[in-house]
C-alpha cells in the first residue's frame, strides 16, 4: 500500500512539545494531514526511518520556533531540508511558528514566521490557520480609516528572561562571571547518587558529569510532575545532542529521581532531574590508547553542549544555581588532544577513585543559559586542577 501523503510535519524540540501538539491538534481539526513525532513514531519504530519517511510524505514543514530550537542541533537539519526544497518560498514549504520570542540567524531569519508568543489561545489559532492557508490574507471586513484617534497598541510580547541570542562579543570575553557563596549551602547529589543500578560504575568507562543545583525553594518539583519527565527526558536528550538518534535508553521515574541512560555499559550518558530541581548529565570521555582521554579544549565543548541541554528544559528555577562537575570513574585517565592521543598523553603518578569538585559557589542562572562556555571553561578549570593535585600532576 502507498504511503499517504500529509499536509505538514511539524518539527519541534521536546521542551516545546505542549505546543507542537496543541499545534498539530488545531490544524487537524481545521481539516488538515500532518505528522508530528509525539503521534507518529511509535514504540518499536527505527526513528531515523520514521524521520527519513515523514520528510518525503510532508510537502510543507511546520518549525515551532523557541530559544531552544535555535538552540537545539537536530531541529537545524529537518529545516534545512524544507529549505533546500524550496529556497524561493514559492511552495510556502517551510512555515516558521514563533511560540516564545527568539531571534533567527541565518536563512531562518529571512523565512517569514507566524508569531502567536503573547496572544491568547483563540487569537492564536485564529493566526496560525490564517498563516498556513496559501490564499491572499485580505481582509473580509473594510480596514479601519487610518486617521481616526482610535489606534489600537499590539499586545507587547513576553519578556524573555534570559534571551539566548542576545549575548555579545564583549560581554563573552572581556567580562567576568560573578561568583559568590549560597546561602544556604546546598548540597549536590552526584551520578553515584542518581543512577544506582547494580553493576560496578569503577568498572565503566570514566566519565564527565555535571549539575545545576539550586537552594531556592521553586526550583521544586512535584512528584507527578517527576513521573511524567522520564519520557521527555530521553527525546530532549536525543534532541540537544546528550543521546545519539540511535542508542538504545532506559527511562525511570520514582518520587525523587527521573532520568533517562542509555543501556550500553561501555558508553554510559545520562540525563536526571530530581525532586528538589536539579538538573544533572552525564557522558564518557573520549577515549585513548591507554583509557579515557582528557582533553582541556575538547572537555569545554562536551561540558557546553550538556549545560545548553540542561537549560533547555523548561522547568523551574531559582536566580542563583550553583553548578558542580565531577568525574567518576577518575582512574586511567591521560592528557592529551583528541586529535593526537599517542603523541600528547600524559599520566599523573597516582589515580583518583573519583573527583568531585566542591560545590561551595553559586552562579546567576541567566549567565549559564547565556554564557554556557564561559561557565563550562571554569568548571573544567576546576576539575582539572582537582584532578592534578590527586593524580600528582602538579
Amino acid at each position: 500500500m502507498d504511503a499517504v501523503t500529509k499536509d505538514f510535519f511539524i518539527s519541534y524540540t521536546a521542551a516545546d512539545k505542549a505546543w507542537a501538539i496543541w499545534i498539530a491538534y488545531i490544524l487537524e481539526a481545521d481539516g488538515f494531514a500532518v505528522t508530528i513525532q509525539e503521534w507518529d513514531f511509535r514504540p518499536g519504530s527505527n526513528f531515523a526511518v520514521e524521520m527519513d519517511k515523514a520528510l518525503k510524505l510532508c510537502p510543507r514543514m511546520i518549525a515551532v520556533l523557541s530559544p531552544a530550537y535555535l538552540k537545539a542541533p537536530f531541529p537545524t537539519s529537518e529545516w534545512t531540508a524544507a529549505f533546500a526544497s524550496d529556497p524561493e518560498g514559492a511552495k510556502n514549504a517551510l512555515v516558521p511558528i514563533m511560540v516564545q520570542e527568539c531571534q533567527p540567524v541565518g536563512l531562518l531569519s529571512q523565512v517569514v514566521q507566524i508569531r502567536i508568543h503573547g496572544l491568547d489561545e483563540s487569537a492564536a489559532r485564529e493566526q496560525i490557520l490564517a498563516g498556513v492557508r496559501r490564499e491572499r490574507n485580505k481582509p473580509t471586513t473594510p480596514p479601519p480609516f487610518p486617521g481616526t484617534s482610535a489606534v489600537l497598541a499590539a499586545a507587547p510580547a513576553p519578556a524573555v528572561p534570559y534571551p539566548r541570542a542576545a549575548k555579545t562579543a564583549a560581554a563573552t570575553v572581556t567580562s567576568r562571571l560573578r561568583w559568590q557563596s549560597p546561602a544556604p549551602p546546598v548540597s549536590v547529589s552526584w551520578r553515584s547518587d542518581l543512577d544506582r543500578r547494580s553493576h560496578d560504575r569503577r568498572q565503566g568507562p570514566a566519565a564527565v558529569e555535571v549539575h545545576l543545583a539550586f537552594a531556592a525553594s521553586d526550583a521544586r518539583l512535584q512528584v507527578s510532575e517527576l513521573t511524567s519527565l522520564a519520557d521527555l527526558l530521553a527525546d530532549h536528550g536525543r534532541q540537544h545532542g546528550v543521546f545519539t538518534r540511535l542508542e538504545a535508553l532506559n527511562s525511570h521515574a520514582d518520587s525523587t529521581v527521573a532520568r533517562a541512560t542509555t543501556s550500553l555499559r561501555d558508553s554510559e550518558k545520562g540525563l536526571a532531574v530530581t525532586r528538589s530541581g536539579q538538573r544533572s548529565a552525564w557522558a564518557p570521555l573520549p577515549r585513548g590508547p591507554l583509557g579515557a582521554l582528557l582533553d582541556r579544549d575538547d572537555l569545554v565543548k562536551q561540558l557546553t553542549r550538556m549545560l545548553d541541554a540542561l537549560t533547555a528544559l523548561d522547568l523551574p528555577h531559582g536566580d542563583l544555581v550553583v553548578p558542580a562537575i565531577g568525574l567518576d570513574p577518575a582512574t586511567m585517565i591521560s592528557y592529551g588532544t583528541v586529535s593526537a592521543p599517542r603523541n600528547t598523553a600524559t599520566f599523573g603518578f597516582q589515580q583518583a577513585d573519583h573527583i568531585h569538585v566542591s560545590p561551595d559557589e553559586a552562579i546567576d542562572y541567566g549567565s549559564v543559559v547565556t554564557r554556557a562556555a564561559d561557565v563550562a571553561a571554569e568548571l573544567v578549570a576546576r576539575v582539572i586542577a582537582d584532578h592534578q593535585a590527586a593524580t600528582g600532576l602538579r
